[in-house]
């Protein structure tokens, strides 16, 4: 089986000719593989909430939600690891897209698992 077999299909992932190529890729290629590894996302950042001083269960709802948005983005250790999870399922093609906006494609990534960390906690 490959990498691309493993990935679910996300019917709302829509790509057509107005979205840029950064956009298409995100739609094809990142999604569905932050989907994919959803668990996995959840679990890391479980084991980094109980390895931190943060008790976010102890946070009134805005704080929580304003820790949220931004631990991943401030934690570079955290981002690199999130980052890696999601290329370590690219194909080969795919990973030589990602290189040419490497930039691009980690901020759309991370913005995405943001988003997931948020609507699971």
């Amino acid at each position: 089986m490959n990498k691309k077999e493993l990935r679910p299909n996300i019917p709302s992932a829509k790509v057509d000719d107005t979205m840029s190529t950064e956009e298409q890729f995100q739609n094809l290629v990142i999604r569905p593989i932050i989907k994919l590894q959803h668990n996995t996302i959840i679990a890391l950042f479980d084991n980094y909430l109980e390895h931190s001083d943060f008790d976010i269960h102890k946070f009134d709802t805005l704080k929580k939600l304003e820790f949220l948005k931004t631990v991943a983005s401030r934690n570079q250790h955290l981002r690199n690891q999130y980052v890696g999870i999601i290329i370590g399922m690219f194909t080969d093609e795919e990973f030589a897209v990602y290189l040419t906006n490497m930039g691009e494609y980690s901020k759309r990534i991370m913005q995405i698992i943001s988003q997931r960390i948020q609507d699971t906690y």
